[in-house]
Parts: structure tokens; C-alpha cells; sequence
């Protein structure tokens, strides 16, 4: 389970960690295995419904299939690999556009066309499954074996649960993609931590976010729940739920950015929303605020993605060099734990048990806005 970097949960990733050879262990290692976010339940709720995405380089079918049941299956014909389907859409079977070979929703081949029936063992060339589970309202699908998602992330469960998340109205219009020049694990980790937004975003979002404000709650390898103040006197939840999601609830709505890898240097970013009502108009709060940030035209804080996008492209043009990473401070606990993941992942080593705020030794709040300056 080697890899080609150190991981030290204390300290800052190396640069090492962000170019080409460590993509490929990664994708092997941990986009193979672990429990990845590929959309919610609102895009698959009809029998029927598919939408197709990657799992470290592998394409996938993530459907409903007719019986009702959440499910994931191998995007490539198992005569040739061609792709299957693209996009998303609605459909009772798979047919391979190319010598059309026909899947059923359960991955069974159905049809070879212009065969005798004993030219093609149909039992042994079907497509391969993949565990599907739902959390919440978010679909989350795995190569590997293991845990459940629930019980991955059991000691996140009295937050979300509180928040009702589950029944929130998912915004398809407002979601965004577009890709960033940089490795996902930068992405991610900007997405967590709030320590930058002083110095990052300082008319976007520490005016309505302050960083010295923020706090840690709870956390593990598996997930971590942060939070902090807004302006207007609500706390809100951060959720870090590696390898590729991160989610902000507050007030009873739900922002979502979710990363997906491409290349070493190279990430696919999707923001997206859930809240209580179906349209924009009738949303309130801090989810209102930052749930329509992705749509300039509609909102009501400058865009911060923008922002987001030029630091992590910055520190991957800094991946060609090399130093010696320096510590996590406090406020960066969050990334301590993505660390963790990586590091059982990647180097199968041990990790601490969930830990809560006083356990790891961390404020609930910095009350000196002046220390972080």
C-alpha cells in the first residue's frame, strides 16, 4: 500500500503529493475503495433515472433501477469498453452504440446481435456492480468492501439528522461545474478549512463568515464536522466527508462542492444546493447567500469560486518545488483528519478514534481576531 509521499497528519502535505506519480496509488488506493459522493437522490428518483460520472478513472452507471432500487454498474460494454451512456437520462437497459450488446439495469447481458446463442456466454459477460448507498439525500457509491456509509459517518449522524438535510429541495439550475489547473487534494482541502477566508476571500466571505469565528466540532479519518458564526448571529456546520465532498448547512439549507479528479493537475469542481423551498425566491439565510454565490447574476455576496480557483491553481504551480511542510496550526484540525484518510488509505495506517473539540485541545471559537492575523 506504499505510495510515493510521506503523510504526516501534523504537518502540511509535501509537494510530492501533487504531481503525476502520486496520482495513479491514489486512484488505485483511494477512488477504488472508498465511499465517493456522486450526486443526490433528486437525480435519480424515478425508475429509471441514471447519471453517469468516474471513480478513479473507472466509468460509472449510478441508475434506479425498475424495481426501485439505488444501484451502480460499470459504464463500459463488456464486449469492447465502449462507453455505454453519457450524461444522464432515463432508460430500462443499456445498449453499447457500437456493435450493440444490451445490458439490463442489473448489469445482466441481455442481447448479441447476430450471434448463435452459445457464441457468447452471456452469464460470464455481464457488467460488474458497485455498492450504491443513500445518506441523506446524497448518493454515494464504492468499488471496495467495508463499512457502510452510515457507518462511516455514524458520529456525524445527531447533526445532519438535527438538520434535516433529507428533505431539502434540491437546486439542479443553480448547480455549476468547471475545472480547476490543480490536484484535488488542494481543492479539498481549501474547501474544509476556514483559516484562509481572511486573507483569501476578504470582501467575499469573511464579512458574512468570519475567520475568527470558526470552530471545530467534531472529527475522524471518516468525516468532520466544523462550524462558526455568521454575521447575522447563526452558526453554521461545515461537513468534510473525504475523499471529495464538502457541505455547508445553516439554516435549514445545504451547500455542496464536491471534487472530482481528472489528472495529477487537473480537478472537475460541482457546487450545488438543497433547501426548503423549490425556487431561489422563497430561501432565506446564509444558504440563501452562499447557495446562489455560484450564480453571479442572482447573488447577493460577490462570487468567491473565482478565488478559490486562483489559490489552489497557485499552489500547484508551487508542486514543481520542494520544502519541508510546516505545521497545521489549530485551526486546521479539519485538514488533520483529511490527512488521516489518506493516510489509511494510502500507507494503511492506524487512526485516532473520533475526537470532539476539547479532545484534540482546540477552542471552540478564537475570541482575538487579532490572533489569526
Amino acid at each position: 500500500m506504499a505510495t510515493t509521499y510521506p503523510i504526516d497528519p501534523a504537518r502540511a502535505l509535501p509537494t510530492a503529493a501533487y504531481r503525476s506519480k502520486a496520482f495513479e496509488a491514489e486512484n488505485r488506493a483511494v477512488w477504488r475503495t472508498a465511499w465517493i459522493f456522486v450526486g443526490t437522490a433528486d437525480e435519480v428518483a424515478e425508475p429509471g433515472d441514471f447519471v453517469t460520472t468516474v471513480l478513479g478513472g473507472q466509468p460509472v452507471i449510478v441508475l434506479r433501477r425498475q424495481n426501485g432500487e439505488l444501484a451502480a454498474m460499470s459504464n463500459l460494454c463488456a464486449h469492447r469498453g465502449t462507453l455505454l451512456a453519457t450524461g444522464h437520462g432515463n432508460t430500462k437497459r443499456f445498449q453499447c452504440p457500437y456493435h450493440a450488446w444490451t445490458f439490463a439495469d442489473d448489469g445482466r447481458l441481455l442481447a448479441v446481435p447476430h450471434t448463435r446463442r452459445d457464441d457468447v456466454d452471456r452469464a460470464d459477460h455481464g457488467l460488474p456492480t458497485y455498492r450504491a448507498e443513500l445518506w441523506h439525500g446524497l448518493v454515494f457509491v464504492s468499488m471496495g468492501d467495508g463499512p457502510t456509509v452510515a457507518e462511516r459517518l455514524a458520529h456525524l449522524e445527531p447533526i445532519v439528522r438535527d438538520a434535516g438535510i433529507a428533505d431539502l429541495h434540491h437546486w439542479t439550475g443553480q448547480r455549476s461545474e468547471e475545472v480547476w489547473e490543480c490536484n484535488w487534494k488542494l481543492a479539498m482541502a481549501n474547501a474544509m478549512e476556514s483559516y484562509h477566508l481572511f486573507q483569501v476571500h476578504p470582501e467575499t466571505l469573511e464579512p458574512y463568515t468570519p475567520t475568527a469565528d470558526a470552530y471545530y466540532l467534531l472529527g475522524s479519518a471518516d468525516g468532520t464536522a466544523t462550524g462558526g458564526r455568521s454575521s447575522s448571529g447563526e452558526d453554521y456546520t461545515l461537513l468534510s466527508l473525504p475523499p471529495n465532498l464538502v457541505a455547508v448547512v445553516s439554516d435549514g439549507n445545504l451547500l455542496w462542492q464536491a471534487v472530482q479528479p481528472i489528472e495529477w493537475n487537473r480537478t472537475r469542481i460541482i457546487t450545488g444546493g438543497a433547501y426548503p423551498h423549490p425556487s431561489p425566491e422563497h430561501s432565506t439565510g446564509i444558504g440563501r447567500l452562499l447557495g446562489l454565490a455560484a450564480d453571479a447574476a442572482t447573488s447577493l455576496v460577490p462570487d468567491f469560486l473565482p478565488e478559490d480557483k486562483a489559490i489552489c491553481e497557485r499552489g500547484q504551480a508551487a508542486a514543481t518545488g520542494d520544502f519541508e511542510p510546516g505545521p497545521l496550526v489549530p485551526m486546521e484540525q479539519v485538514v488533520g483528519d483529511f490527512h488521516h484518510f489518506l493516510n489509511r488509505h494510502l500507507h494503511g495506517a492506524p487512526v485516532p478514534p473520533v475526537r470532539t473539540s476539547a479532545e484534540v485541545g482546540i477552542a471552540r471559537r478564537v475570541d482575538d481576531a487579532e490572533a489569526i492575523r
